[in-house]
């Protein structure tokens, strides 16, 4: 059989599978020891399936994943979230949208804590919904507003995507963890930027007298102290990362332990009891990611046994296209699939087969990272299974349209963010510059 033939009944199946409502582990796992029985019989299976399960799941890079779900689950649970969203109300109180802006912000630093996008995004709606319902203020665009910020667990560190870009591509981990910095700090600067100018120039979107008073200054300094633990946090996860003091996976443990005790010792909001719900949470995370890289591994090793990978580079080198053209279809593949599948799916899909094709055609691997990241953070607020749209649609209790018309706002200036990183690498790579 033709090696053309040979990818296309490999592109259906994969289709096929998703598409009659597999699992996405599943759908990837199945094509996979399909692909795997064809080229090597019921021998490579059992090899291979077997030596990805015990060799490549226990990279040392991957322990980082379950340590940073425990992390995000004692955050939820210890209520570190909830002082962190009352310190950025209250310092940014003047700013007009200052409930949708808060939303953005809290969003990023929680982010930065908990590095789970879903998480993110439902321990900040749950805290910031209910306040603009209740003093008036507009509910669509501030499930726009979260829905959007809390895709930054994708981009700003730390990072699960990142963990399992580097590990399938051995690239720096902790540079890509340095490389989603300056641009997840331009998609906050961007959303910030557009909701003051929404809200000054439509102020009808908020009340005209807001219920609740402005805070002062002995208020905004006592939020200040209370959210000193988060401030922490951050410091020495994502701080002891980029000064080389622990590596990401120890910057997982170390932040779980420093959460854990703050929870325990300092909020005093844990108790012996939450325990189990908080391993409980962090288990199923887990075995939900793992199953999910499991089943793209199966897949990725069959695609190495059938040489798709080397097929797809020759394709494009001689197709006469120009490497940003090929980058061009890259990105639109990557939004297609991103109406239909999660992005750790997708990353597990694509990333073995396109990564070859870029280092061929001359891109940073650091940069494309981060490029294939922003186009994540675009699935996860992209109809008809965009996760975010869906878990805040639930929060606030509103409909699928009402959640997915105030989100689309937000996706473009998302899009927007996409076309500036495209067009300046530099936003990306200058901070891993500074690593050896």
């Amino acid at each position: 059989m033709s090696i053309e033939i040979l990818a296309m009944m490999f592109l259906a199946g994969m289709l096929v599978a998703i598409l009659i409502g597999l699992p996405v582990a599943i759908a990837l796992g199945s094509v996979g020891l399909i692909g795997l029985l064809y080229m090597g019989g019921i021998q490579a299976v059992v090899i291979l399936s077997g030596g990805t399960a015990m060799y490549q799941l226990s990279h040392f890079g991957l322990l980082a994943i379950p340590l940073f779900m425990l992390l995000s689950a004692i955050i939820k649970a210890s209520g570190i979230g909830t002082t962190i969203v009352d310190l950025v109300i209250n310092w940014l109180h003047r700013i007009p949208g200052v409930l949708h802006s808060a939303a953005v912000m809290s969003c990023a630093i929680f982010a930065a804590m908990s590095s789970s996008s879903v998480a993110t995004a439902t321990a900040v709606g749950g805290l910031i919904l209910p306040e603009m319902k209740k003093r008036g203020h507009n509910l669509r665009l501030g499930i726009g507003s979260v829905a959007i910020g809390g895709t930054l667990g994708i981009m700003i560190p730390p990072s699960n995507y990142f963990i399992l870009y580097g590990v399938l591509t051995e690239t720096s981990i902790t540079k890509l963890f340095m490389a989603g910095i300056v641009p997840g700090l331009m998609i906050v600067s961007v959303m910030i930027l557009f909701n003051t100018i929404l809200f000054r120039f439509w102020p009808g979107l908020s009340p005209v007298e807001d219920t609740k008073e402005a805070p002062t200054w002995s208020e905004k300094w006592r939020s200040f102290r209370r959210a000193w633990t988060g401030l922490v946090l951050i410091i020495a996860v994502v701080g002891g990362i980029f000064l080389g003091v622990v590596t990401p996976t120890e910057a997982g443990g170390l932040g779980a332990v420093i959460a854990l005790l703050i929870g325990l010792l300092v909020l005093k909001t844990i108790s012996k009891n939450d325990f189990v719900n908080i391993l409980v949470e962090a288990v199923q995370t887990t075995s939900m990611i793992g199953f999910i890289i499991f089943g793209g591994l199966l897949l990725a090793r069959a695609s190495t046994m059938m040489n798709l990978s080397a097929w797809l580079v020759g394709v494009i080198t001689q197709s006469g296209l120009s490497p940003w053209e090929v980058m061009l279809l890259i990105n639109l593949l990557l939004l297609a699939l991103g109406m239909f599948m999660d992005a750790s799916a997708i990353t597990m899909l694509t990333i073995p087969l396109l990564f070859p094709v870029i280092v061929e055609l001359g891109f940073d691997p650091i940069w494309f990272g981060v490029v294939v990241a922003l186009n994540m953070e675009l699935a996860l607020v992209t109809p008809p299974v965009g996760l975010n749209i869906f878990v805040l649609k639930a929060v606030a209790g509103v409909s699928l349209r009402e959640a997915v018309l105030g989100t689309l706002p937000y996706a473009a200036l998302l899009f927007a963010c996409l076309g500036l990183l495209m067009l300046f690498p530099e936003i990306a790579l200058w901070l891993p510059g500074f690593i050896e």
